[in-house]
């Protein structure tokens, strides 16, 4: 029979070999316990990491509240004239909420001339059907002047 000792990973033939070794190279020490409690908390915290990714990445994957109208008021030509750091394009983007990258945007700070050229003097501005709507606009209105439905 072998015998192997724990602490060192040595192997003897006899248990009296076995004894004596222990007496004399491990007298105060005894074989390392594995602990479970630190083995919880890691796996106990990967996976809330997984989940809390997997949650985010399901919510990113929603399509918006609004796909579809702001679909229908792109394909009816209509086109919001605005600017990023304007707080009244941002309210009315914002109503869009995750559907606005599909409307017709087009930021003045980067297209001057165009937006010189349409007569754009206040951000938000809509262009539809040829006219210009200034300002915010409700859903309600949108939908009357392009008959998309909300």
């Amino acid at each position: 029979m072998e015998y192997r000792c724990d602490i060192c990973n040595r192997n003897f033939d006899n248990e009296e070999s076995f004894k004596q070794h222990n007496l004399a190279k491990h007298i105060n020490e005894k074989p390392k316990k594995i602990n479970f409690k630190k083995y919880f908390i890691f796996i106990a915290i990967g996976l809330t990491i997984i989940l809390l990714v997997l949650s985010i990445s399901n919510y990113l994957k929603k399509p918006g509240q609004y796909d579809d109208f702001a679909k229908c008021l792109t394909e009816k030509g209509a086109i919001i004239y605005g600017n990023d750091f304007c707080s009244y394009t941002n309210q009315q983007l914002n109503f869009f909420g995750k559907s606005s990258k599909y409307l017709n945007y087009v930021k003045c700070i980067e297209n001057t001339k165009l937006c010189d050229d349409k007569g754009v003097q206040k951000t938000p501005t809509w262009e539809i059907k040829g006219e210009m709507h200034p300002g915010v606009q409700t859903f309600e209105k949108l939908s009357a002047v392009t008959g998309c439905e909300i």
